[in-house]
């Protein structure tokens, strides 16, 4: 990979310009054109390494619930009951893990839903044929920032940390219909937000940007930006990690974590009779040595060194990575279909 790729996905993972000559503006910032930097950003899909350029929305701010949901299914199960978890539309990642509870899973649920958030995890778990769960919602967020680097380490900055304020925004339809053309993956080409606003009804391309930049002021929008795949970007080994951590060092020891560049995202979430861990790390590296060998350094500088302390949650199977889609009329139609 050349150096101006390099810099051109460092700054598209920040920000892309909410302007409607947005290649020009990062053109002008790598010393090229705005019609390589389209170019470019097209290779880049082509290699897999761009997987979405849109809007990433906080849910919760959007009259969403959302929460990490932990099923323990069968083994024999594993396959059939992640696979009926992942057709869920709030659900935007779902893997198979060692360990007990085997499968995991974010889930977002709208205001709309009939069956609300534990309703909806207790449906999956009916249907799926788990024998346990955990509804594990975010108490603190300490960090939040899967940003990757395809050359030299995998570094991330830190970004978005602090408590969930669970403080939901009044929408209108307008606002609706807008947050809609906002996950709209951005077109390599040389109007692309032309062409969202045509193909989404959106009346124009200055009402849609003015529009973003109210929801990033307002926290709606935590960016507008692209998202990696992260192996095809260099990060080809990660495990998560949940730490047993008392409450009265969780603050330290989550902040200790996030401070790692090999960390993700870092939240602190409830804990269980069954289930002492309450501080969770996504690690990434280059290999499984480097993520091996930053986990021990996380342990050392968040004070966790005796090794019962932590589980290492390796993924055995992917059964969905995508985003969801806000206001999608989906939720209803499956709530329907298993009813």
């Amino acid at each position: 990979m050349d150096s101006i790729n390099g810099k051109l996905i460092a700054a598209i993972q920040d920000a892309v310009p909410l302007q409607p000559d947005c290649w020009d503006v990062l053109g002008g910032s790598l010393g090229i054109s705005g019609t390589e930097v389209s170019g470019r950003i097209a290779g880049l899909r082509d290699e897999g390494i761009i997987r979405e350029i849109s809007g990433i929305f906080d849910l919760t701010r959007a009259g969403y619930r959302q929460s990490l949901v932990a099923f323990r299914l069968p083994e024999d199960r594993l396959h059939e009951g992640g696979n009926t978890v992942a057709g869920h539309p709030g659900v935007s990642h779902c893997y198979g893990r060692g360990g007990a509870y085997n499968l995991w899973f974010t889930l977002a649920v709208s205001s709309s839903s009939k069956l609300g958030l534990d309703g909806t995890v207790g449906r999956l778990a009916e249907i799926s044929g788990a024998a346990g769960s955990m509804i594990l919602p975010t108490i603190q967020r300490f960090k939040l920032a899967p940003r990757f680097n395809p050359e030299g380490p995998v570094a991330m900055s830190l970004n978005s940390a602090g408590k969930e304020s669970g403080e939901t925004l009044s929408l209108t339809e307008d606002d609706r219909e807008i947050i809609r053309a906002l996950q709209v993956d951005l077109p390599a080409c040389a109007d692309p937000f032309g062409v969202i606003v045509a193909d989404r009804g959106v009346e124009s391309v200055d009402v849609l940007l003015s529009a973003a930049k109210r929801y990033l002021d307002a926290g709606l929008m935590r960016r507008y930006a692209a998202v990696l795949h992260h192996r095809a970007a260099g990060a080809k080994a990660n495990v998560m990690v949940v730490w047993d951590v008392p409450d009265a060092e969780m603050e330290i020891a989550g902040q200790a974590a996030a401070q790692d560049p090999a960390v993700s995202h870092c939240y602190s979430r409830p804990v269980f009779p069954d289930w002492p861990f309450g501080l969770y790390t996504m690690v990434h590296g280059r290999s499984d040595e480097e993520v091996a060998g930053a986990v021990e350094r996380i342990a050392s500088a968040a004070g966790i060194t005796e090794r019962s302390r932590r589980l290492e949650l390796f993924t055995t199977k992917e059964f969905a990575k995508r985003r969801v889609k806000l206001f999608s009329p989906e939720e209803s139609s499956w709530e329907a279909s298993t009813s």
